[in-house]
């Protein structure tokens, strides 16, 4: 399990670039932003890149829990896994809708660690998937945790700020969870 904490470090460490990748948005925008151009300024370096990070962490997560909803065998672990779904999911729509207002189209694709990661779970199966996927829940969250209490404090950009203080909560609660439910105390 301590090989996934590392490869979630490097991971999202790795990830911190992937700022100067952003790209501004096509039009037309998505529903939830109706302006074809940017309505805000560009985000500062450093908000950009807690939302790409943030981003490529929701779909990670996305992924997995999408395969614990059939895979996992325990029930209560079922049920966790579809409120985390639902939960990083709304968070990516949330998170899209905001950066896209400061001309910022975020990824959506999983870095080469990330797909491994999940291809690895996808052939696991049983108590082992359960507690590989506890396990990986739990790192996210508490790694995530970091990073929002830090926008929380830190972004240049109010709703941004907002944002990352009212999600930091909800990951808080997210961790518990996990905990409760068996996963194994996150490194940090």
């Amino acid at each position: 399990m301590k090989q996934y904490a590392v490869w979630f470090l490097c991971a999202s460490v790795s990830l911190l670039p992937v700022a100067a990748m952003a790209r501004p948005a096509p039009a037309p925008a998505p529903a939830a932003v109706t302006a074809a151009e940017p309505t805000l300024p560009p985000l500062t370096e450093s908000d950009s890149t807690f939302a790409e990070n943030v981003s490529a962490l929701n779909t990670f997560e996305m992924t997995i829990s999408k395969m614990a909803t059939t895979q996992a065998k325990r029930p209560k672990l079922q049920e966790f896994a579809e409120k985390s779904l639902k939960m990083h999911t709304t968070n990516q729509t949330t998170l899209a809708a905001m950066t896209l207002k400061h001309g910022l189209e975020l990824h959506k694709d999983m870095s080469p660690d990330e797909e491994q990661v999940a291809n690895d779970l996808k052939t696991q199966n049983g108590g082992k998937f359960d507690r590989t996927y506890l396990d990986l829940e739990a790192q996210a969250a508490s790694d995530a945790l970091a990073m929002f209490q830090n926008e929380a404090e830190s972004a240049s950009d109010p709703e941004l700020k907002a944002y990352a203080s009212s999600t930091a909560d909800t990951l808080q609660a997210h961790l518990k969870e996990a905990m409760k439910l068996g996963a194994n105390k996150p490194s940090r």
